[in-house]
This record gives structure tokens, sequence and C-alpha cells, in this order.
């Protein structure tokens, strides 16, 4: 058999045609590289804005993942080369804030009752499916803490659900210290009481004892600091006095803070007002407890009740101390008249909104965050409807101290932005696309469990692929 060397007009043809098809994606590739992330043109038939009167057949650009333009289409420019999504179908609105939760954490609570020096940064899981089903459920910033079992607990942080490290993540490393003035496990209120108010105590008098010790030693953190070749940043290489709290420690201001006791420096953050307090309630009297410990060691102003539903009982007191608060994800309260033995059924929110305590809501801490049905089930039990939805974008991104960057769409804001075929608190309506500061993280049509769950509906009934088709058909997603 004999082998020509000499090419065909053919085989020219699909070499040409290869070495084409190369050059071309090598070309798509960089131009892909070379586009700006962020980038994105939303069209809207109706923007719910939350920072005003909703716009009817609107645009919103957002460049380099910050909103750059908002308003109707006859006054905002679409600029060339950016891609469109959305449509005059659709009903755009400002991504979901939880303010509080515990998902994605490899276990919520710690076994140690005094815990400030912990970071729930490293229990957090990136691949977790929670921040999958947060997507889906249109909730783009959050709020992750320790869970409520704790004296005092981590430093929680705050988070965007898209990112394949902490790091990506990450919107603020450190935000928050975890508190509870319910008893944990093991501990009557009493104990409970006495170990949150030691904590302080003992703060109190660990700086007294290291300023009287530590006074004349001369820089001994810098020269650790030296030895182990690095430096400390300008927080820690400083001291300074005590600022902000109930109470003071005279001469702190000679002790840079970077020669304090790891152990200690997050609880001195929070009575110097540096840093923000989530305190869990379990009962009306915790809240009594709750607020007597912030106001007291100074950092009142910078405290978040976490309410367990039987707390609307203290809303009186709360109101009076003008502190924030996260509700339970179980928004009505039953109890039995100790007269009649009938159940008496109080609806949580409204009696919060009508004493004016600005409130978030939660989703509960299953496989589905549903802000969205959290919101439209208070309106069912008399929440004003514009109440219901600031409770889930700006009161949550206030709590967070991200007022200036997210829960609503206005210029300079995140590009965060939830796209869904009707109005948000309505249970026929469900949410097509999510965009993460000008990316789009959520597609419906793309959506490979929720495909899944509702091609299961079509099969026989009574097969295990149709019952879980059925389990699907009361999630609007």
């Amino acid at each position: 058999m004999q082998y020509s060397m000499k090419p065909t007009l053919n085989g020219y043809a699909a070499v040409k045609a290869t070495l084409f098809g190369i050059a071309l994606a090598a070309v798509s590739s960089t131009a892909t590289a070379m586009m700006p992330s962020g980038d994105l043109v939303i069209e809207a038939g109706r923007i719910i804005t939350q920072a005003g009167d909703d716009i009817t057949d609107g645009v919103i650009v957002i460049r380099d993942g910050r909103i750059e333009a908002v308003g109707p289409a006859g006054e905002v420019e679409k600029p060339w080369g950016m891609n469109v999504v959305g449509g005059p179908e659709f009903t755009a609105y400002p991504g979901f804030v939880e303010a509080h939760t515990s998902g994605a954490l490899d276990r919520a609570n710690e076994s140690v009752d005094v815990a400030p020096f912990l970071n729930i940064r490293d229990s957090i899981d990136p691949v977790s499916f929670f921040f999958e089903n947060v997507r889906r459920n249109g909730i783009t910033t959050l709020g992750v803490h320790q869970g409520n079992n704790c004296v005092i607990g981590a430093r929680g942080m705050v988070v965007r659900p898209m990112g394949r490290t902490v790091e990506e993540l990450m919107i603020r490393g450190e935000f928050g210290l975890k508190l509870s003035a319910a008893p944990k496990s093991g501990k009557s209120r009493a104990t409970q009481a006495q170990a949150l108010r030691t904590a302080f105590d003992d703060l109190r008098t660990y700086l007294n004892e290291t300023v009287g010790d530590k006074r004349h030693e001369g820089d001994k953190a810098g020269r650790e600091a030296l030895y182990q070749g690095r430096e400390l940043d300008e927080e820690e290489s400083k001291g300074r006095a005590m600022g902000g709290t109930a109470w003071k420690v005279d001469g702190l201001e000679v002790i840079p803070r970077g020669e304090l006791d790891v152990k200690q420096r997050p609880l001195l953050q929070l009575v110097e007002g540096r840093m923000a307090a989530f305190i869990y309630c379990g009962a009306p009297m915790d809240v009594h407890l709750a607020l007597e410990v912030a106001r007291d060691n100074g950092f009142l102003h910078r405290t978040t009740l976490v309410l367990d539903n039987s707390c609307w009982k203290a809303a009186d007191i709360i109101a009076e101390a003008g502190v924030t608060v996260v509700l339970d994800s179980n928004m009505t309260h039953t109890e039995l008249d100790p007269y009649t033995g009938k159940e008496i059924e109080t609806d949580v929110p409204k009696v919060f909104a009508d004493r004016g305590v600005r409130f978030a809501l939660s989703s509960s801490n299953s496989s589905d965050q549903s802000l969205w049905y959290q919101a439209a089930l208070a309106t069912g039990l008399g929440l004003d409807r514009a109440a219901a939805l600031d409770a889930v974008t700006i009161v949550p991104a206030e709590i967070l101290g991200l007022g200036d960057r997210v829960g609503s769409l206005e210029v300079g804001f995140d590009g965060n932005v939830v796209l869904s075929n009707g109005d948000p608190l309505s249970t026929t309506t469900w949410i097509e696309t999510v965009v993460l500061e000008g990316e789009t993280v959520y597609n419906r049509s793309t959506d490979g469990r929720n495909k899944h769950l509702y091609e299961g509906q079509s099969k026989p009934a009574g097969s295990k692929s149709g019952s879980m088709g059925h389990s699907a058909a009361g999630n609007r997603r």
C-alpha cells in the first residue's frame, strides 16, 4: 500500500479551517478576558428602587459592579456594547439582605462560653449549597454570625453569596460580636446573666492590671513583632485612651493595642463602640438583661437584638431603648389565655411596627432561605407593604453598616438586582435572574436543580421523582 505525502484540496481546506477556528477562539478568549466585569444593562417594566417611587419601563446601568444610572428608559442612555438582560415583562428590585444567619457554618455553636477571639470566617464553607439556595431566593448580602447557644460568641462577617474562597465571599471581614442573654445549654438564667456580666468585669480588671504592670515596660509588642520579622499595623502599634464607653481605664493610652491579649481585644472594641453587638433574647425577660449589659458597657447604640417571637411582650422597652431588632422567622406567637384556656395569636411584626421599632425579617436556617416569603407573610399578618419590603432590604442593610451600598437601587450603590416575572411579594411570582455586583449569578432557565424538581412533576403519580416534584410545587421557585 502506498501513502501520498501530498495533501488534497480538501485536506488544505480542513487545515485552514482548523487554524482559523483556533485563531478565532483565541481572539474571542482575549476579547472576553478584556471585557470589563460587572458591566450590565437591566431593562424592566417596573423597577422598585426602595429609594422613591417605582419606575415604569425603566433601565438600570451597572458599570464596574456599581449602579451608574437608574431611571425611565427615555431618560437613561444605554452604553453601547454592554450586555442587556430583562425586558418589559419583568419587575426589578434590590437584592434582599439577611442581617443575621448561621447558614454555611460547619457548626453554628462552640463549646467555649466566652469566645470573642474566634472569627466565624474560619467556619464558613464557601461551596455550601446554602449559598446556592440563597442566590435562588434573591438574597445578595448576608451577615453570618455564630448561633445563639453561647455567652459571648465569635466575631461575625458580612458576605456575598458567591465565591470559591472565603476571601471572595467577604464584604466585611469582621462585623459584629454575638452575645446571648438567653441561657446557654446547661446554664440557668441566673448563671447566664452572671457569666455575661463577669466577662466585662474581667475585661475591666484585665485592662487596669495591664496598665499598672506594663506602664514602664516599653513597647513589648513592637519588639516581639520585630523578632517575628513583621511590623505591627497602624491600629495595633499605637495606644490610646478609651472612648465611647460607660466606663474608662485611665492610662490605657500608654499601651499599644497590639500588646493587649487577643482574647480581650474584641471585647474592648465592643465597649468602645467600634464593633456592633448582636444579642439573642429567647424570652421577654432576656431583653432586660441584654439592654442592661449593653447600656452599662457603653455599646447600646451599636446593639441589635435577635428576638424569639415571644419577645413582642418587651416591645415597649425595646422602643424606649431605640435599638433595632431581627425578628424570628416564626412571626406569629401563640399562647393560651390563662383564664379562658383559648389560644391567643399575636402578629409580631405589626406589634413592633406600631411602636416605631425598626426591624429586619429573617428566613429560617432550613434549605429554603426565603426572605420574599417572610415579607409576603408579614403583609398577610397586617404589616404595611412598604414596611415589609424595608425589613428585607433597607433595614438589614443599615444593621450591617451597609446602608450606603445595598438595600436600594441608587446611583453609586452595588449592582445587586433581582428580576422576577411579577410582584416580589406575590406567591405566584418566581425569580428569573439575580445580578450580584453587575454579574449574573443566577438564571432560572439554567437552574439544574430547579429543572430536575419540575421535571419530576410530570412523572407518574406515586413515583419517587413525582413525589419530589410535588414537594417543589409549594415553592414558587
